[in-house]
């Protein structure tokens, strides 16, 4: 989604910020895997909707969180053993292709 007026997105400091943490995020999130918190579950990641057109990683599965936010999520480069991410399609699709083309391929069992 774009922002309604790119045009004054591109001058809001507010959008400036918010557009800078996304690609921080996304950056950190590049060639790698996701754990939430110190959980011993490993999810692949596809980027979702955040805010203003903006995207953030997140679980592929749709797996939920509570907490503070992005700092909850980590970069890991260890094998998706979400039984979720696994399972699901359209999380084996957001891991496989990679919304940023960087995602590893995954060992999914063949179907």
């Amino acid at each position: 989604m774009e922002p309604l007026f790119p045009q004054a997105a591109e001058q809001d400091p507010l959008y400036a910020a918010l557009s800078s943490v996304a690609r921080q995020e996304a950056a950190r999130f590049a060639d790698r895997n996701l754990r939430v918190r110190r959980s011993p579950v490993v999810h692949a990641v596809r980027m979702v909707p955040w805010v203003s057109g903006l995207t953030m990683p997140a679980p592929a599965c749709g797996q939920g969180w509570s907490g503070a936010g992005a700092g909850e999520l980590h970069p890991v480069a260890e094998t998706v053993n979400c039984g979720h991410c696994r399972a699901s399609a359209e999380a084996r699709a957001a891991a496989v292709a990679g919304d940023q083309a960087s995602q590893p391929q995954l060992p999914f069992p063949r179907q």
